[in-house]
């Protein structure tokens, strides 16, 4: 199965509008992730003749422990690559921004999926959160998109959406913007229930905390994030994001948070 969102004719130019194309695939290699993922970057023209990027992600060889969730949740087989489609949607409906979304297809057996594949425009802004924290030196504008973030987040938790990959890399910004905009990317995991726990706000913010290393934030920036983003709720977060850092912590992608 197949759906076409956006950009009808540029996808079936490609030779992106059947599995068999986008299987068969080559060009501009972003990352792959030891032959289960693969990720491209695709520079095209839209139909009025304008630039257009696109990130082309396949999923080849899922994990077990992702095979069965879907179906144990809804009754029913979802791909990596739909979820990762109805959750950009969700948070679309909550006012949040995502990069836009073009096309998805699957192929799915009857308790798990065989390949699925997800077709998106570049997000919007110029560069990730991550890249701004270590770049940006100008107090005031720092100060701006730390506070609208936290807002943005909130507004995200407010609506009951959630992810454990909350990552400073997954939100890209535009800092030019008024008030700063943020898009997010790969949210493939995303909760969505009619009241967030603490515990499960704590997650999240700790993702972000860990991928915004110590020597890029300072401790005062990141108590005022806290401060807007939380509320009154500032305190017993605090000890839940400590005690889910120092987890997180334990595992090599996250070892760049305390290094000088």
């Amino acid at each position: 199965m197949i759906v076409v969102a956006k950009h009808r004719a540029v996808v079936e130019r490609l030779k992106l509008a059947g599995l068999d194309g986008v299987k068969s695939f080559s060009g501009d290699l972003v990352k792959d992730h030891g032959g289960r993922r693969d990720i491209f970057r695709i520079r095209a023209s839209d139909e009025a003749g304008r630039e257009l990027v696109l990130f082309l992600k396949r999923n080849w060889k899922p994990y077990k422990k992702d095979r069965l969730t879907t179906f144990l949740r809804r009754g029913k087989v979802w791909s990596i690559a739909r979820q990762e489609w109805e959750n950009s949607l969700a948070l679309q409906r909550a006012g949040l921004t995502t990069a836009a979304l073009v096309a998805y297809g699957e192929d799915c057996g009857l308790l798990w999926e065989k390949f699925s594949f997800i077709l998106t425009e570049a997000a919007t802004g110029r560069q990730t959160v991550q890249d701004f924290l270590k770049n940006c030196r100008d107090a005031k504008l720092r100060r701006r998109v730390l506070e609208e973030l936290a807002r943005t987040i909130r507004k995200m938790h407010d609506a009951g959406l959630a992810s454990p990959d909350l990552f400073t890399r997954h939100l890209f910004v535009d800092e030019t913007a008024t008030p700063p905009a943020f898009c997010f990317i790969d949210m493939a995991r995303l909760d969505s229930v009619k009241t967030l726990s603490d515990h499960t706000r704590a997650r999240d913010l700790a993702a972000l905390h860990v991928t915004a290393p110590l020597r890029f934030v300072s401790m005062r920036e990141r108590m005022r994030f806290m401060k807007i983003c939380t509320g009154r709720k500032t305190r017993e977060l605090t000890k839940l994001i400590e005690q889910r850092a120092t987890h997180l912590l334990r595992r090599r992608k996250f070892r760049d948070f305390a290094t000088g």
